[in-house]
């Protein structure tokens, strides 16, 4: 029976092939890569449209890395210091996390206007790539040649964890090099080939390590089925000797890693995410249903939170009961798969297991990361149940698939929390019900095995077509594809490096100087534009110098990041930033820099005060130490530290009146009815002419707006995070006003604090002329 049932499924015994095995293999690249780019070509993404693909901190982080790295490749310059962003960045480390990947080369084919459409093509090569390994895996692991494994490799390319994380393009190398990875350990075990196990684990490594981690613990708890499964129990010292081999092959192949990750894990070492507290209390989440709907279809994506993205096609729900009922696969197999199967599901339930799946860390949104695991696991058990649906009768599959039809609105029911539209459980109910009718007709000898495999092979190319513009549709909803033209490519961006270049090019070689763009793009500025600046956000970054500009008045996250946005005349001299580019005209009156540069869409600002990139400093600035909010007090502290002078660059000016605050000259507190907007309002009287600077930290309440007003103008500033505020030069005798105005969403009660003072550039001056003549 098990022999006939063997022989007679589907396409696998067909002697006469309609299709070789080159030929799935190729579709199995093709079919994810063009459905992939249908669904963006839907959303207009160039060359389509004018938009791109970048989101999230692809279009923050990655995008602007991958010009810092190309940039780095064709100049030759050290792999392991930048100077470009931050106050000079670990890229070793850097490029571990982020860069590694050898499709990265494919940037070189690219010039920096096409940024966005290199990444585009790296997203949809890797994503083929995806199921390319992923069809090669189920062919030697099941021996089995058949147009279905096809199907299921797009199933894997297209899951829903790809579709909620694309955008994390150093992401998908793990979900390349996973597959990889075990059919390299199967024929390792089964047939003593060894060679490609420990260069396959060195990749995962290499690769991503931070993803190649998840893969990793996975590739352990999956090793001993594996084992077991293509060992004979009979044979004790084959199967000891097997295990052996695998163990020191694995640690050979993460040895041939630790040139990259031994360095990185220094380098991590010093960030903010190495302080995370281990649990102090087990919690248990208690939501089997939750995890049953997220395997259902056409599903908003799981991005800043929320269930894990655990969707790889909705044969799974017909075919993982398939499998634990058939008698042809054996129990020890199906009871440690479903081991395996539950420990991960748990693992996604409970805390613990969470943060030890993190590695000790608890993620900043983009939760449960290792989902990929489970969609991998439930994927390789459908498809070994696949074999065993013609062991049921039409009644049983019809029953299993009818059961299942009404379980799905049931579960949206009574998880509320799962985001399904009534047309999403429409649409799933009917595919259902499909599959079902056509599972229940494997039996059905009307019906020609070939006929049987296309019909349900187009059904479920149908569906993985549905699901990835579904997808991609609801990522751009809700986390939003932009316009190319602006970003890295347009009239303004080449005004920009035409700039920048010419400002180099009169600066010389080894200056040290440094320049800043405003507004900001994105927060890795001067990666993306190819200059050198301060602005940096980056997993890598350190957490002391984050603190360290947090207590300047820099904005930043308070974990990996820090902006040029808060920066004085002071920290830009401090930092070198001689030269600022400006893409949109300033709101308030520029009087001390000076305009070198400029057109219709740019210009061009030199800080006249600059310090050098080196000079001598007075031993006190080995004990300067920040104090909180009180940032102008730090500059004025690390002046004096610097060089060892009592004269005060800033100087506070205090507010004349406060409507509808209470408090003292720097904390300011409300309360009233939380039903409509709320206006409040500082007014301050300048007694001396100079620059001035505010301070804003508004502690997260909803604003409607905040503005400036003087008698000459009024400018809108954005509160939304800590920093100092550049107001301009400001004339004595002039009234200004803070008006904060309260959007309905906001608070009753609570308060914010604003600190207003003026920069003596006097002192300035003498400090800039003494660091030159030091």
């Amino acid at each position: 029976m098990k022999s006939e049932l063997k022989g007679r499924f589907l396409l696998e015994a067909d002697r006469r092939p309609f299709w070789s095995d080159r030929g799935l293999a190729l579709m199995a690249f093709v079919i994810p890569f063009v459905i992939l780019t249908a669904a963006y070509a839907a959303l207009q993404t160039f060359p389509f449209g004018g938009r791109h693909i970048l989101t999230v901190d692809l279009f923050h982080q990655y995008a602007p890395f991958y010009n810092l790295l190309r940039e780095k490749i064709l100049d030759g310059s050290s792999f392991f210091y930048t100077g470009a962003i931050g106050l000079g960045t670990n890229f070793y480390a850097l490029f571990a996390y982020y860069l590694a990947s050898p499709l990265n080369l494919l940037l070189l084919l690219f010039s920096p206007a096409y940024l966005t459409e290199a990444v585009f093509l790296i997203s949809l090569i890797k994503v083929g790539l995806m199921g390319f390994a992923f069809y090669h895996y189920l062919r030697v692991s099941f021996r089995r040649r058949g147009a279905l494994a096809v199907a299921f490799s797009s199933f894997y390319a297209l899951s829903g964890f790809v579709l909620a994380y694309s955008w994390n393009v150093m992401w998908l190398d793990t979900l390349i090099l996973l597959p990889v990875v075990l059919l390299a350990m199967i024929r390792l075990i089964r047939d003593g080939k060894w060679i490609l196990y420990p260069v396959s684990v060195a990749l995962l490594l290499l690769t991503n390590y931070y993803t190649g981690f998840f893969a990793a613990v996975f590739t352990a708890l999956y090793f001993p089925i594996l084992l077991l499964r293509y060992t004979r129990d009979r044979m004790p010292a084959k199967r000891a000797l097997a295990a052996g081999k695998t163990i020191l092959l694995s640690l050979a192949g993460a040895a041939l890693s630790a040139f990259l990750l031994y360095p990185a894990y220094r380098a991590l070492a010093i960030t903010s995410a190495a302080g995370d507290q281990f649990p102090k209390a087990v919690e248990m989440g208690g939501r089997p249903l939750a995890y049953l709907g997220q395997l259902f279809p056409f599903l908003q994506p799981t991005v800043r939170s929320g269930l894990p993205n655990l969707y790889a096609g909705l044969p799974l729900l017909i075919l993982i009961p398939v499998y634990f009922l058939s008698s042809r696969i054996r129990i020890r197999e199906k009871s440690l798969n479903g081991l395996l199967l539950i420990f991960l599901i748990v693992s996604f339930d409970n805390n613990v297991l969470n943060f030890l799946w993190h590695g000790m860390h608890y993620p900043n949104q983009l939760p449960y990361r290792y989902s990929f695991a489970a969609i991998f696991l439930l994927l390789t058990i459908a498809y070994d149940g696949l074999r065993s649906v013609r062991e049921f009768r039409a009644t049983e599959i019809g029953l299993l698939g009818f059961s299942l039809v009404f379980v799905i609105p049931v579960v949206a029911a009574l998880e509320p929390d799962l985001k399904l539209s009534p047309w999403t459980q429409w649409g799933a109910m009917t595919l259902m019900l499909a599959y079902t009718l056509l599972f229940s007709n494997f039996k059905n000898r009307r019906y020609k095995n070939r006929t049987q495999v296309n019909i349900l092979l187009a059904f479920m190319i149908f569906e993985i077509l549905l699901s990835t513009f579904s997808g991609i549709y609801y990522m751009d909803q809700n986390e939003y594809y932009g316009s190319r033209d602006g970003y890295s490519a347009g009239s303004l961006i080449s005004s920009v490096r035409d700039a920048a270049s010419q400002l180099k090019e009169s600066l010389g070689e080894g200056t040290g100087y440094r320049m800043e763009i405003t507004p900001h793009k994105t927060s890795n500025d001067p990666a993306l534009y190819g200059l050198t600046g301060i602005s940096i956000f980056s997993s890598t970054s350190p957490k002391a110098p984050v603190r360290f500009m947090r207590d300047l008045g820099f904005q930043t996250n308070g974990i990996n990041s820090y902006q040029y946005r808060g920066a004085t005349l002071f920290s830009e001299a401090l930092f070198g930033i001689r030269y600022i580019i400006s893409r949109e005209k300033p709101a308030f009156v520029e009087k001390e820099r000076r305009v070198v540069l400029g057109n219709d869409l740019i210009t061009a600002y030199e800080n006249p005060y600059v310090f050098p990139a080196a000079f001598l400093a007075d031993p006190g600035l080995l004990n300067y130490k920040g104090a909180g909010n009180q940032v102008f007090e730090n500059q004025n502290a690390l002046a004096k530290a610097l060089f060892g002078r009592t004269d005060l660059l800033f100087h506070t000016v205090r507010q004349d009146r406060a409507e509808g605050l209470t408090g003292s000259s720097t904390v300011y507190s409300f309360s009233g009815s939380a039903a409509g907007t709320r206006r409040m309002t500082l007014t301050y009287a300048i007694e001396d002419s100079g620059p001035f600077y505010l301070y804003l930290d508004m502690r997260s309440h909803d604003l409607e707006k905040i503005e400036v007003r003087t008698s000459e103008r009024t400018f809108k500033l954005d509160g939304g995070k800590k920093r100092i505020h550049e107001l301009g030069g400001l004339l004595a005798g002039t009234e200004l006003q803070l008006e904060v105005e309260l959007s309905e969403g906001a608070s009753e009660s609570g308060s914010f604090e604003a600190r207003l003072a003026r920069l003596d550039t006097g002192v300035l001056e003498s400090l800039s002329k003494e660091s030159q003549a030091a």
